[in-house]
C-alpha cells in the first residue's frame, strides 16, 4: 500500500554547498545529508532528487549538463541519474532502515534471536557541473518513499532545499579574490610572464592579486608597516630590496550587505643569495672541506668584524703572511709588545731589531742594542 502525502517529510535533509556561496557560470558541488531526527523508525525503500536544469534563474545547472553522483555509505546504496537532473537513491537491500535518534530499535524474528535493525545514514555527493550563467534560486525536490510501520505501508513525501546563485563579485570565488603571485619586473616596471619562485637580491618585482574594486588590501612583507591599497581595477605593487626569502600575505576587506568580509592571501618568494642584516644563532657547524687539522671549514668570504672579545679554542690561523697561532707566532711586518717577550730558543733576524727592554740569552745574560 503506498499514500502520497504533503507537508512535513520523515526524514531529515541538510545542504551544503561548495564554494560555500555558489556563483553563476562556475564549478560547483553539491552534498545533502539524509537522517532521521524524529522520534519513530523510518524504512526507506528510495530517494529521488531532481536538479532544475536550463537556462533560467530558477534553474541551477544547464540543460543536458551531466553531473557525477556519490553515495556513502556506498556499499548500501546505488545512485542513477534516470533522466537529465533526475538522481534515484536506492537501498542495495530494497529498505534501509532510518532508527529513530536517540533509540535502539529490536526487533525479533521467528527463531527468537535479537536482530536489531540495520542503520543507514546517506550523504549524496552532486559533483563535477557548472551552475548556468542567471543569478537566482533553485529548487531541489526530494522525493522520499518511506514507512513508518515497518513495510506495512509505504509514504510518499516531497521536500525542496532552495539552492542560490550569485555574480562571482558578490559569491567572491577564487578567481575573483585570490591568485596572489610575485613577478619579475621589465624595464618598464610592469609583471613579466609568468611567476617568480627565485629572485636575485634586489631584483625589481611586482606583486599582483585579484579582488573587487571597493576591497581594501593591506599587504604585509618582510617585517616592514603594512601597505594599504584601495579602489584600484588593477591590484598590483612594485616590491624592491627583497635580500632574502619573503612571506608575502595581503588582507582582503570587503563590505557586503552590511557585513565585513576579510579574506587574507599569501605567497613566498627564495632569494639565491639572500642577505640577512642581523642574525642570532646558538650554534653554526661547518659542512666544507677538512683542514691540516682534519677539521671541516666554516667558509666565510669578506671579512668578519668582532665588536667583542673573540675566544679560540683551538688553532688560529691566517693567510697571506697575516697570523699563524700554533707552536709558534709569525709576523710579516711590525710587531709590538707591551710587556716582556720571553724567547725559549734562538732568536734570528735578517735586519736589525731595536729594543729599550731587556733581551737574555739562554744562559740569562742580557743583551742590550741591536740583535742581529
Amino acid at each position: 500500500m503506498s499514500a502520497q502525502h504533503d507537508g512535513t517529510s520523515r526524514l531529515t535533509y541538510s545542504l551544503a554547498t561548495v564554494p560555500a556561496t555558489l556563483a553563476t557560470d562556475r564549478p560547483a558541488h553539491l552534498y545533502v545529508v539524509v537522517s532521521n531526527s524524529g522520534p519513530r523508525d523510518v524504512l526507506c525503500q528510495q530517494i529521488s532528487v531532481v536538479l532544475p536544469t536550463g537556462d533560467l534563474p530558477k534553474h541551477l545547472l544547464p540543460a543536458r549538463r551531466q553531473v557525477t553522483v556519490t553515495a556513502e555509505p556506498a556499499d548500501q546504496w546505488t545512485v542513477d541519474e534516470i533522466q537529465g537532473g533526475v538522481l534515484l537513491a536506492l537501498p542495495q537491500d530494497e529498505t534501509a532502515a532510518f532508527p529513530a535518534e536517540g533509540t535502539k530499535v529490536t526487533v525479533r524474528p521467528a527463531n527468537g534471536e535479537p536482530v536489531s535493525p540495520t542503520a543507514h545514514g546517506l550523504l549524496l555527493r552532486i559533483t563535477d557541473f557548472r551552475t548556468n550563467a542567471r543569478a537566482g534560486t533553485a529548487l531541489l525536490a526530494i522525493q522520499e518513499t518511506v514507512s513508518i510501520d515497518r513495510g506495512d505501508t509505504w509514504e510518499e513525501h516531497q521536500v525542496t532545499l532552495p539552492v542560490a546563485k550569485f555574480p562571482p563579485t558578490e559569491a567572491l570565488t577564487a578567481d575573483v579574490v585570490g591568485d596572489l603571485a610575485l613577478y619579475e619586473a621589465d624595464a618598464q616596471g610592469n609583471p613579466s610572464s609568468s611567476p617568480a619562485t627565485l629572485l636575485k637580491p634586489d631584483q625589481k618585482t611586482v606583486l599582483t592579486w585579484t579582488a573587487p574594486p571597493d576591497a581594501v588590501c593591506d599587504v604585509y612583507y618582510g617585517g616592514k608597516p603594512p601597505v594599504r591599497l584601495t579602489h584600484q581595477e588593477k591590484w598590483q605593487l612594485p616590491v624592491t630590496g627583497i635580500t632574502r626569502d619573503t612571506h608575502f600575505r595581503v588582507q582582503v576587506t570587503l563590505k557586503r550587505s552590511g557585513e565585513t568580509i576579510t579574506h587574507h592571501l599569501s605567497t613566498a618568494v627564495a632569494v639565491e643569495e639572500p642577505t640577512i642584516d642581523r642574525l642570532t644563532v646558538k650554534s653554526i657547524k661547518p659542512n666544507g672541506p677538512d683542514n691540516v687539522e682534519k677539521t671541516p671549514y666554516l667558509s666565510i668570504e669578506g671579512a668578519v668584524v668582532v665588536a667583542k672579545a673573540c675566544h679560540v679554542t683551538g688553532t688560529l690561523y691566517g693567510e697571506n703572511g697575516t697570523l699563524t697561532v700554533g707552536d709558534s707566532v709569525v709576523a710579516k711586518k711590525d710587531l709590538t709588545v707591551g710587556t716582556d717577550m720571553n724567547v725559549t730558543g734562538a732568536v734570528a733576524s735578517t735586519g736589525d731589531i731595536t729594543t729599550d727592554a731587556q733581551f737574555r740569552d739562554v744562559k740569562g745574560t742580557p743583551l742590550r742594542g741591536q740583535l742581529s
